[in-house]
């Protein structure tokens, strides 16, 4: 058996590092979770101008994301020709024992040279022409593997032809230990410069219509006496959302800028409880209810707040209501209303959802969901 600690892994992305994107949170944490289980990792991206530009705004991407310094961050440049193929070109020549890609043209390329390879993939949209390579390969050795977040999406390559005997189903992670040993609500509230007498509903991503923010401003409406607190999202997108709230002269919301990884289980401390509803009743253009698996979920469940949510298949896999979360159903502004009423009065109830989440979340460690996909498919 070769040590951990002698066996190179490559996680590999398309780009949009550094950025507030969710996949790209999960690639910089995954890369990290490989890291604490003890082997030598280095993250390959392609690099535009976006992140030539986020890089000269985050200084230290490392602390961006709250991952270890000792984790090797190499860029390859979009302006020279196809970066995809200098990554695979990297991987062979450094001698990379396997690589877990976020991007479908290095993975074509490395099952041309030879270069072990697990791919990781949350889409049913199997016709995207860079997959469609990769699927008319995926029975060669080099392709050792299939990790994604829904039996929908593993159905969906299977009809293609890719071999079912590949692919792994598990839901995203957390890094439990993120959320371990940290200040109490008020000393977390004194961090942010918050008041400590109010109770406070905490949203913590981005803020497209899809997201739910609407149906958060309304129940915000509905609940004067509580405040809410939104963090994330673009500059245009908070102004969007400021211009509807004083449109619908909705006075206890505010709005605050992206939250690095590093601060963001710092920031869930201050609230009282944690909302994040689906808006289903418009097209949805960045995230598909069935299949998708929120990063934000498992962090709320870490946190040990009490969970408001739409009842929809992505959430309803992992919570049940009135179990370990309180789920409305869909587009419901009243039922929202209500169920964070009652978080917020009935003690009880609160500490059950919270303590019943917290239990549930232990299973979806993300060393251990590394760890799954590696003796699957590699060790």
């Amino acid at each position: 058996m070769i040590p951990r600690d002698k066996i190179k892994i490559a996680v590999v992305t398309s780009g949009h590092i550094p950025s507030q994107w969710a996949h790209s949170i999960n690639v910089m944490k995954t890369a990290n979770a490989f890291f604490k289980l003890g082997y030598e990792v280095e993250v390959l991206t392609v690099e535009r101008f976006l992140e030539r530009r986020n890089r000269k705004k985050i200084k230290n991407v490392h602390n961006f994301y709250g991952v270890n310094e000792k984790i090797k961050i190499l860029y390859f440049r979009r302006y020279f020709f196809d970066p995809e193929k200098r990554i695979s070109q990297y991987c062979k020549k450094n001698n990379i024992d396997i690589c877990y890609c976020r991007a479908y043209r290095v993975v074509y390329y490395n099952i041309k040279n030879g270069i072990p390879t697990i791919l990781e993939s949350h889409t049913t949209n199997v016709k995207h022409p860079d997959l469609k390579k990769v699927i008319k390969l995926s029975h060669s050795k080099y392709l050792k593997g299939l990790a994604t977040v829904s039996d929908v999406v593993k159905q969906s390559f299977i009809k293609t032809g890719f071999p079912e005997n590949k692919i792994l189903v598990l839901q995203n992670g957390v890094d439990i230990e993120d959320f371990q040993n940290l200040p109490n609500k008020d000393e977390c509230r004194k961090i942010f410069n918050l008041v400590k007498d109010k109770k406070i509903v905490v949203y913590c991503g981005s803020l497209f219509p899809d997201k739910g923010i609407e149906h958060i401003l309304l129940v915000a409406k509905n609940i004067p006496d509580v405040d809410f607190l939104l963090a994330g999202g673009q500059d245009s997108q908070i102004k969007f959302w400021k211009d509807f709230t004083n449109s619908h002269k909705i006075e206890n919301v505010q709005f605050v800028k992206f939250i690095e990884r590093n601060k963001a289980p710092l920031f869930l401390q201050v609230a009282d409880a944690l909302i994040m509803p689906y808006k289903t009743d418009q097209k949805i253009e960045r995230m598909d209810i069935s299949t998708t698996s929120p990063l934000k979920l498992f962090e709320y469940m870490a946190t040990k707040k009490p969970i408001i949510s739409t009842n929809i298949p992505a959430i309803s896999r992992i919570i049940t209501h009135n179990i370990d979360g309180l789920l409305a159903e869909p587009n419901n502004i009243q039922e929202l209303s209500r169920f964070v009423r009652m978080v917020l009065e009935d003690k009880q109830l609160a500490e059950k959802l919270t303590n019943n989440a917290y239990e549930k979340i232990k299973t979806y460690d993300r060393k251990k969901r590394c760890e799954k996909i590696l003796s699957r498919f590699y060790l």
